[in-house]
């Protein structure tokens, strides 16, 4: 059985070590607003208030007990309108109605648990297809590479002999031709000697 100072946390008496845990961190979340909120600004402590609230960081009377405070403290406060203040909202009821049950509402968590990540067996089969479409994107580009008539870093050398060859076969059809025109014009080759 837990020592009754155990379940003692700020003037309330708990009935288990858990909810006692529980008002014991809403202390240091209690402290940790104190240090770093600036009292001397009602708007920005009123933004607080309602970030706490929407949140619902508090679910202890601890808790309870520092958000009536700041709520007391934002009403008698200068220049923020009592309309602004939001009322606390018990996460628990005192009586049971028609169809309610006994459980009290949980707060709303702060942290949203991320997406479960897909397992390797589908990662693995994206990997593999896309290597295969890399692989026949890079075949393709060989095969045009090869069969294109442009010089490319695959078939210059071909190319270039080809072009080569095609002039010397047009200089020497040219050649022929001009020695022919000479022959019937009776034209010796003067040039030659």
């Amino acid at each position: 059985m837990p020592d009754n100072n155990d379940l003692t946390v700020g003037g309330y008496h708990f009935h288990s070590q858990a909810d006692a845990d529980k008002a014991r961190d809403e202390q240091k979340k209690i402290a940790y607003i104190e240090a770093h909120m600036n009292r001397d600004n009602p708007e920005s402590v009123l933004t607080i208030y309602n970030k706490m609230l929407s949140n619902r960081i508090f679910a202890t009377p601890v808790g309870f007990g520092y958000l009536k405070e700041i709520r007391d403290y934002l009403l008698a406060s200068d220049g923020i309108d009592n309309e602004e203040v939001k009322p606390l909202e018990l996460n628990q009821m005192y009586s049971l109605g028609k169809g309610l049950s006994e459980e009290p509402e949980e707060p709303r968590r702060r942290i949203v648990p991320g997406k479960k990540k897909e397992p390797y067996k589908d990662r693995f089969f994206f990997s593999v297809v896309l290597n295969i479409l890399l692989a026949i994107a890079v075949i393709a580009m060989f095969v045009i590479a090869t069969n294109s008539s442009n010089p490319n870093i695959i078939n210059y050398e071909n190319t270039i002999v080809n072009k080569y060859a095609e002039w010397e076969e047009e200089l020497k059809d040219r050649e022929k031709t001009v020695r022919e025109a000479e022959r019937k014009l009776g034209i010796e080759n003067a040039g030659e000697d």
